[in-house]
């Protein structure tokens, strides 16, 4: 059984305080990055992907985004989107978003509050400031440096319209980076070997993906005492170093402080497990 803190794997990456404390509120309000922004970001989203690799897959966050949202980023330009994507694209030397300091808890609960309200419909009445210089920043007023890849925050306390420029940004700019070409052939190729391996297991008569999930909620309450009925695991069908088809469920439950991630490893072939594996977060 592998068990890794999320604090105890940033630490062997030797990252900063700073940006330790910056990813974990990312990750909090459920605005990680995607997996495909890696080779520009590689070693902050290393960290910032650490909870839910631990638990064996990324859980794609945006993969459900609600239909007032959707709509939103549908109806962008598409030159807006790709001068966003190859602006984005070009950040070569910045590894990942960063912000000018901590929120405060206040600036926390409320973006979390804010973030809800966003996905219902909730959107800022105007974009979030740009420039192309970190050099050039506007006094006291949010805005977002190209150069450096990081959103600079005024030392007052951050407005409810100014957190909803800094969520709408990164929900524009995640779906500007997805609509890329880049992105775009790396989903193809994963769904093409995704349907390869779904084959191979129709061919051979193996476990269906519905007969895997009742071994691997029954695996869950074995292994955490944790019924996965009323929960709804990201499922990913790969392929380890030992050439064994394997189901992966990655199950994630919260309470008031704390966010857990569970992963059932089963064998494709014949049910039985393969591996498991856990992980916690503080929310805060």
């Amino acid at each position: 059984m592998n068990s890794l803190k999320l604090k105890e794997t940033m630490e062997q990456i030797h990252m900063p305080t700073d940006m330790q404390e910056e990813i974990i509120q990312n990750v909090g309000i459920k605005m990680q990055q995607r997996q495909h922004r890696a080779n520009a970001r590689k070693k902050a989203l290393a960290a910032a992907a650490a909870f839910t690799l631990i638990a064996g897959s990324a859980i794609p966050i945006h993969a459900g985004i609600r239909y007032l949202v959707k709509d939103r980023l549908e109806q962008l330009p598409k030159q807006e989107l790709e001068e966003l994507n190859q602006l984005l694209q070009n950040q070569d030397n910045v590894e990942a978003d960063r912000f000018s300091r901590a929120f405060t808890d206040s600036e926390y609960a409320r973006m979390k509050r804010l973030e809800e309200a966003y996905t219902q419909g909730t959107f800022p009445k105007q974009q979030l400031a740009r420039t192309d210089s970190s050099s050039q920043l506007p006094e006291d007023a949010l805005c977002y440096a190209v150069d450096t890849g990081t959103y600079y925050l005024p030392a007052r306390t951050l407005t409810d319209e100014e957190l909803l420029q800094i969520i709408d940004f990164r929900y524009v700019t995640d779906y500007a980076l997805d609509q890329g070409e880049a992105a775009q052939n790396a989903l193809n190729a994963q769904k093409a070997e995704e349907d390869r391996r779904k084959d191979t297991i129709r061919q051979k008569g193996w476990l269906t993906e519905q007969e895997a999930r009742k071994k691997a909620d029954s695996y869950l309450y074995q292994e955490y005492g944790i019924s996965g009925e009323e929960l709804e695991p990201f499922v990913l069908l790969h392929e380890p170093a030992e050439e064994i088809l394997t189901y992966h469920f990655s199950y994630q439950t919260e309470d008031d402080t704390t966010l857990y991630g569970y992963g059932i490893d089963l064998n494709a072939e014949d049910g039985s497990l393969v591996d498991t594996s856990e992980a916690s977060l503080p929310k805060r």
